[in-house]
């Protein structure tokens, strides 16, 4: 009975949410140039409230930038890029959170114009070589949109402290100052994966930790969704600390095992998974694993509609992204000092308590606690220090990635 009660409220609160999100969401499905204008075009119509514009003129290139807010991009909508025109390239990318930004740069200024019809699509008129001129039009926005957001003004160049660690990342120069929660896996009541005596919950509080300081080093904002041997029982309460703190990044570190003791001393490895359907048969054996420990007591129907609601959510490709970046770079740093390391590589997989977050994110499996050898290594400081130390290039190398599609 009481499974059943749950249910129906889960239902219930899902279905508001799909409904609020649905209402509130605008999509960048398509964007292509014809007749001499770039057409945008979105899901619905858009909101005065939710464009921002912006002129940066440089000795060289002007850039216009228009940052379109609760958006998000398709993922067939990609960049354009033409030397031979006054705009040299059209740039586009899901700038930060729930913002897609759009950068046209030109070799000169020109007259811009702009607007929006009765249907959801935008459009800007491109110029023709011989109409380039030093006039920049803005009135035809503020015509259609009066309000504009102008609060998240371009930021100066930041440049981070000295990463602490043995193989740093060529440039560490990031433009903003990035939140990120590390949420340590299990905890309390909830030991993880045990073997010989070794619960994942303590080995992944003490790289946590090490992430932790690594990035503070940085200077960036990190929060722990644990910082000692605590049990978190509530279902997505680990997410839902990720949302409210406004997390730019989460990253979730948990340690694998192997139930067949047969072939415990065989299988080992690496793996980064984001959300998404499993592919392989070794992703939905480990996505179900961390899945029986969190979501005990719930019936099946409830544990299929939280993963049904967001496989399609617009944070999959991103999380991709991230997903891929800290794999690269877990996997260079520990092959630098040690052998025996095998790259399980980048996976979809349908993890439950990555379930709803509003920010690209991730679940590292460290390595498999079940292998003798990998789990003696995991003990050791010297190589969770290595572990950490590619999880923060990982993450770093994300930030600039995305930066430089951007600029």
């Amino acid at each position: 009975m009481a499974s059943r009660v749950l249910f129906i409220l889960i239902l219930l609160l899902l279905t508001l949410n799909s409904s609020a999100f649905g209402a509130s969401v605008n999509q960048l499905l398509k964007m292509k140039v014809k007749n001499n204008s770039l057409e945008l075009h979105f899901s619905k119509l858009l909101k005065k409230s939710d464009i921002r514009t912006e002129v940066i003129s440089g000795k060289k290139i002007t850039k216009y930038i228009f940052d379109f807010k609760n958006c998000y991009l398709s993922r067939g909508v990609k960049s354009i890029h033409n030397e031979n025109k006054v705009v040299s390239s059209i740039r586009v990318g899901q700038y930060k959170g729930s913002v897609v930004r759009l950068v046209l740069d030109s070799k000169r200024p020109f007259s811009l114009k702009y607007y929006q019809k009765k249907q959801p699509i935008f459009f800007i008129k491109l110029p023709l070589k011989h109409q380039a001129d030093s006039v920049v039009r803005r009135s035809s926005l503020k015509e259609l949109f009066s309000s504009v957001d102008r609060s998240s003004a371009t930021r100066k160049q930041k440049t981070l402290k000295p990463l602490a660690i043995n193989n740093p990342s060529k440039s560490i120069a990031l433009k903003h100052n990035y939140k990120i929660v590390i949420d340590p896996g299990h905890g309390g009541r909830d030991p993880g994966t045990l073997w010989h005596g070794v619960k994942e919950k303590s080995v992944v509080l003490q790289i946590s930790k090490r992430v932790y300081r690594k990035l503070k080093t940085l200077g960036f904002k990190v929060l722990l969704t644990r910082n000692r041997d605590k049990t978190i029982a509530k279902l997505g309460s680990r997410i839902r600390f990720a949302n409210r703190n406004k997390g730019d990044l989460y990253v979730s570190i948990h340690a694998n095992s192997i139930p067949n003791k047969k072939r415990a001393n065989i299988v080992h490895g690496v793996e980064t998974y984001f959300l998404m359907p499993a592919r392989d048969k070794r992703a939905k054996r480990v996505a179900a694993r961390e899945n029986r420990q969190l979501l005990q007591g719930e019936d099946i129907a409830t544990k299929r509609m939280f993963i049904n609601v967001v496989f399609t959510g617009p944070k999959i490709e991103l999380s991709k992204r991230l997903a891929i970046d800290v794999q690269r770079n877990i996997i260079k740093s520990l092959r630098g000092s040690y052998d025996y390391i095998r790259d399980g590589g980048a996976r979809g997989a349908p993890y439950y308590v990555l379930v709803g977050a509003q920010m690209p994110a991730v679940l590292v499996e460290t390595g498999y606690l079940s292998n003798p050898k990998e789990r003696k290594r995991l003990l050791d400081p010297n190589y969770q220090d290595k572990l950490s130390d590619g999880i923060v290039n990982g993450i770093i190398s994300y930030f600039k990635n995305r930066e430089r599609e951007l600029d």
